[in-house]
């Protein structure tokens, strides 16, 4: 038994309530059903950082108030130097919480927006590193119902998403960039004088008194499909200690075995899941952050988390360079499903709740992709191989696709082991309804195609092939 009193059997006892196939012997049980099949979420970056709207080339906006912290030039001081010069040293990142208004938040749009995109699932911040939350609860008063907004901006959007299919998610960081209560007090980043943290409430035990009330009450009020954890680890990046003392426990195991039978002990049961990063015995899917990673193939499953430019809350100091285009978007969609993993895309809405047009622009490309491309892609199973070179596979219902990241100039050649067989027929996803002419060759199987798309995409896009018997 843990200091909670709840074992790792516990938990995962829990979990095979809701038909998680776990074992003594299995470290990771079995992700629930929907989510595998789900493939595109959507992530959602906002609050008080929204208002700051600013990061620099070292950190995104949503760690500005840590960034105001960093004094050595080596690890970045652009966010420090502009708010000098912009706000002065005596202007405090809480000031900016009034400034996060909210004034033109339609969750309806969000959600309309989110279904246009293809989209399966979304994941909300519900608390980010700042410790502000986005909703109402009696463990403090730092949040979007008592300050700012004057709204429970998390209650909203799951109302206005309850009647559709997606399925809801909420973003919790377990630590916070400085806390009195983490025994790291927020104070003047050029005077070191001790500041207000706007809201909060005194608690003698950070996790009793604070982190699982809020957690609780999210899973309480809102019942999340998902529970995304973040902020557990010690970290120092040169603005001061963050998230956690060296020696700590998150009690993980305890809310997690609360989140388990809350779902499971109900009239009609529902499926839900944690993700990895809640230092606990137990998750249903890994987590890896950014496309600069290597993708691989994995049996179980996993989630890459990424973002359309560099920061993922709102920053209006984006270089428009590290702007991901629509296309590139979509050939890592392709990749990271092909490697047996979901996509959860990151937009950071504004302070005011609009949804600036180059995200929008690159979410609604994604849907009309999908609206033509996604029976290749939701529900798919990974092939014995994700890729070779630039062309992905996955298989769906009755068909192998094969989905080329680059449009080929007339042919394309695929390797000779690939399930293709004497009866197959070959077809372009929204394309005419004629199968392609192929043959089988010394170097692989070739298949011939159109000289011009005939899938309503230019040539950049990917393409998907889709094989079948009949």
């Amino acid at each position: 038994m843990d200091q909670a009193g709840i074992s790792r059997r516990s938990v995962l006892a829990a979990a095979g309530l809701l038909g998680l196939t776990a074992t003594p012997a299995q470290a990771t049980p079995a992700a629930t059903p929907w989510y595998p099949s789900a493939k595109f979420g959507i992530f959602i970056h906002w609050g008080a950082y929204s208002a700051a709207a600013w990061g620099d080339a070292r950190h995104a906006a949503e760690w500005y108030l840590y960034a105001m912290n960093v004094t050595d030039p080596a690890r970045g001081t652009g966010t420090r130097d502009h708010h000098l010069k912009t706000y002065g040293a005596d202007f405090a990142y809480d000031q900016f919480i009034p400034r996060f208004t909210a004034r033109r938040y339609n969750p309806h749009s969000w959600v309309r927006l989110f279904e246009q995109a293809g989209a399966r699932y979304f994941v909300l911040t519900s608390k980010h590193h700042d410790g502000f939350q986005l909703f109402r609860n009696t463990a403090s008063d730092r949040n979007s119902v008592r300050l700012g907004p004057g709204r429970d901006l998390v209650g909203e959007l799951f109302s206005a998403a309850a009647h559709t299919r997606l399925k809801r998610g909420l973003y919790y960081s377990l630590g916070e960039f400085y806390s009195p209560a983490l025994g790291t007090a927020p104070r003047n980043p050029y005077t070191g004088a001790e500041t207000p943290y706007t809201g909060y409430r005194p608690v003698a035990d950070y996790v009793t008194q604070y982190e699982h009330v809020h957690l609780k009450t999210l899973i309480d009020h809102y019942d999340p499909d998902i529970l995304w954890a973040d902020g557990q680890g010690y970290h120092e990046f040169g603005g001061g200690p963050i998230f956690r003392p060296k020696t700590w426990d998150w009690r993980s195991d305890e809310i997690l075995s609360y989140y388990y039978r809350n779902a499971a002990d109900r009239r009609w049961p529902k499926s839900v899941l944690a993700n990895d990063r809640f230092e606990a015995s137990h998750a249903d899917f890994a987590t890896v952050e950014g496309d600069n990673k290597k993708y691989v193939l994995r049996p179980d499953p996993w989630e890459a988390c990424l973002n359309i430019g560099k920061s993922w809350g709102y920053n209006e100091n984006e270089d428009p360079t590290k702007i991901k285009s629509s296309v590139q978007l979509l050939r890592l969609l392709a990749e990271v499903v092909s490697k047996n993993g979901n996509l959860l895309l990151n937009i950071g809405p504004r302070e005011d709740g609009t949804i600036a047009d180059w995200m929008s622009s690159r979410l609604l490309d994604m849907g009309h992709w999908l609206r033509i491309n996604g029976r290749a892609i939701y529900g798919s199973t990974p092939w014995t191989r994700a890729m070779d070179g630039d062309l992905c596979y996955t298989r769906t219902h009755g068909a192998f696709n094969l989905i080329p990241l680059h449009w080929p100039d007339g042919r394309l050649l695929v390797p000779g082991d690939v399930p293709i067989g004497p009866r197959s027929r070959i077809r372009l996803l929204g394309g005419h309804s004629r199968p392609l002419p192929w043959t089988r060759t010394t170097d692989g199987i070739a298949i011939e195609l159109p000289r011009h798309r005939t899938d309503d995409f230019t040539e950049e896009f990917p393409a998907v092939l889709s094989v079948t018997d009949w």
